[in-house]
């Protein structure tokens, strides 16, 4: 998981394109579960709003595990996010709430997805695909990411292990091809 930064950065005038991506992303998560709990698909190709910094993995693919555990969280989200779906008037950077709780929300998202949404005006890196592992031991093949034909964008492995066995392999990434080129 990414570690967590606040939105208080973003462009005001981006705000609510923010809000909207954000807020379609767990519109998905939630709907697809609704229809079929456990299926792993790819989501509908999302409109990418202007405001996203870098380039997504697409088609956007959910870890279901990760929804799964998260359910609960999510739905908290949609609750909680309700009113400015209805009055999107209300969505203002003054707003340290609503500003926390999109912060939240794309935590769980990135988690979710293994991609970093970051929106214009932000300090951090670009959008894209990232894998983050922590194990304790590590006794056979870890591998943080690995392209069968191509990963675009900023893509970003991190594995943490306590200890990795002899003869056991840890790869961060692997490819062909895995591009920071658009």
């Amino acid at each position: 998981m990414t570690d967590p930064i606040d939105l208080s950065m973003v462009v005001s005038s981006a705000l609510p394109a923010t809000f909207t991506f954000l807020y379609q992303r767990l519109e998905a998560l939630l709907s697809r579960h609704r229809a079929d709990p456990g299926i792993a698909q790819p989501e509908a190709a999302p409109e990418i709003p202007a405001v996203v910094v870098g380039e997504l993995e697409l088609p956007l693919r959910a870890d279901e595990d990760r929804v799964q555990a998260r359910l609960a969280e999510l739905r908290a989200y949609a609750l909680g996010l309700t009113h400015y779906r209805a009055n999107p008037s209300g969505i203002s950077p003054e707003d340290s709430q609503l500003l926390q709780t999109l912060s939240d929300l794309r935590g769980a998202l990135e988690d979710i997805y293994g991609q970093r949404f970051t929106f214009a005006g932000e300090q951090r890196e670009q959008s894209g695909p990232f894998s983050d592992q922590r194990y304790g031991q590590i006794a056979g093949e870890v591998i943080g990411m690995e392209a069968t034909n191509v990963i675009r964008g900023t893509a970003t492995s991190k594995i943490t292990a306590e200890s990795v066995d002899r003869g056991a392999r840890v790869v961060g990434m692997r490819a062909p091809e895995i591009r920071g080129d658009r």
